[in-house]
């Protein structure tokens, strides 16, 4: 529908993109999918994937603020953000992976940035569980699954799942996924540059456009200010558990690593995860440099030092009758119940991956909750296995087959 982007006289190609400004882009083509063509929050933002790897400008002028501006505004128009900014970046990851795929094999020092690229790639697996979850978890309009759908009962996720738990599920989606989907563009634009490649290449410029658009996607301060204050004035219900003697609240969100990990959105991630690019070999690599048996026992003692942490945190919550968004101990709270939720929902997704299946597999988890460990300020387990090699050869084969950099892994039309 959008057409190539390489293409100079494709109205939504990137010359024409890049030359309008930001009130004169083009309508968008008839048939683009809404709320009525695609029922569910969490299909809705797969269809629009294209467009937001496209541009940020453009997905904020098409679905994100018609949604956001309607006379009831849509309950996904908030998540469509930061879902549009993980889709923009990992479309410069997949760039970037590619080059320095490409660069690594005759040149030794491009190597160097291979775990930099995997632990980009674990990190943006991390929020994509996340922001699905979330996603999925949200109310929609009524539900009408189709005959091929790999997975009809996805959307009821948005009635099982306890309203605060929903809400603090959106809250940490909009709050966490801008600040770390900017902080790995700059991951990106360091290796970049330490690549050659200056502000006037194409991918420079996309990496560019995307950090001043990021607002557009929810990632502005007044946007994560507010999700964050959200977060904070859900804090007393975590601390309830302790008080009333139990762990009952959040047990969708709790951080064990088993199945309790797995209930609010990511059984997709089980069917369609890997299945589409199998034939790239994208769904070979799990167990493969690591060994399931000591990725596993990795993963579980990750998981006893964040259980910890959770115990700590929800007794800290319970320590304050009333917890103030302007209160900096407050924020400092909420940023790290934003950090667990994001542990669980990606040990969620690892959870419910098939077995044999790149999700499925320690390497990224370990990845990602080793770096949500140490944004905890918490030491990490020794020792641990290494997990970049197989987290970079997955995402060398996606850059090298045309494979997207998210939970789905389906090929890219461009």
């Amino acid at each position: 529908m959008l057409g190539d982007p390489r293409d100079p006289r494709n109205p939504y190609g990137r010359r024409a993109l890049w030359a309008a400004e930001p009130d004169a882009l083009p309508a968008p083509p008839a048939g683009l999918p809404g709320p009525a063509e695609v029922p569910g929050a969490d299909r809705l933002a797969r269809a629009l994937r294209p467009l937001f790897r496209r541009d940020l400008a453009l997905a904020h002028a098409w679905s994100i603020r018609p949604l956001s501006r309607a006379a009831v505004p849509h309950p996904a128009a908030a998540l469509l953000g930061p879902a549009a900014l993980l889709t923009a970046a990992g479309g410069v990851l997949h760039s970037t992976a590619r080059i320095v795929d490409g660069l690594s094999r005759h040149q030794a020092a491009a190597r160097q940035w291979r775990p930099v690229l995997a632990t980009v790639f674990a990190d943006l697996l991390a929020c994509e569980s996340l922001t699905a979850a979330a996603l999925r978890a949200c109310p929609a309009t009524p539900q009408h699954p189709q005959p091929d759908d790999p997975d009809p009962d996805a959307d009821a996720d948005s009635d099982t799942v306890p309203a605060p738990d929903r809400e603090l599920l959106a809250a940490v989606a909009g709050y966490l996924v801008p600040r770390l989907a900017v902080e790995l563009l700059g991951d990106l634009e360091l290796v970049l540059n330490e690549c050659g490649f200056e502000d006037h290449s194409l991918e420079r410029r996309t990496l560019a456009r995307i950090v001043r658009h990021r607002f557009l996607a929810g990632a502005g301060r007044a946007a994560t200010d507010a999700a964050q204050a959200r977060i904070v004035r859900g804090l007393n219900a975590a601390g309830t558990a302790v008080q009333a003697g139990g762990a009952q609240h959040a047990a969708p969100l709790s951080v064990t690593g088993t199945a309790e990990a797995s209930g609010t959105g990511t059984a997709e991630a089980s069917g369609t995860g890997t299945a589409e690019a199998s034939g790239t070999g994208t769904g070979e690599a799990s167990g493969a440099g690591i060994g399931e048996v000591a990725g596993a026992a990795a993963l579980t003692r990750l998981g006893r030092r964040l259980r910890t942490e959770q115990r700590a945190l929800r007794a800290a919550c319970a320590a304050t009758a009333v917890h103030d968004p302007a209160d900096p101990a407050a924020r400092a709270l909420a940023d790290r119940q934003a950090l667990l939720v994001l542990a669980a929902r990606t040990l969620g997704t690892r959870q419910a991956a098939a077995g044999g299946s790149f999700l499925g597999g320690a390497g990224w988890a370990l990845l990602a909750l080793g770096r949500i460990t140490v944004r905890l300020g918490l030491p990490l387990p020794a020792p641990l296995p290494d997990a970049q090699p197989i987290v970079w050869e997955e995402l060398a084969r996606r850059a090298a087959h045309g494979v997207d950099c998210d939970l789905y892994a389906r090929r890219t039309a461009w």
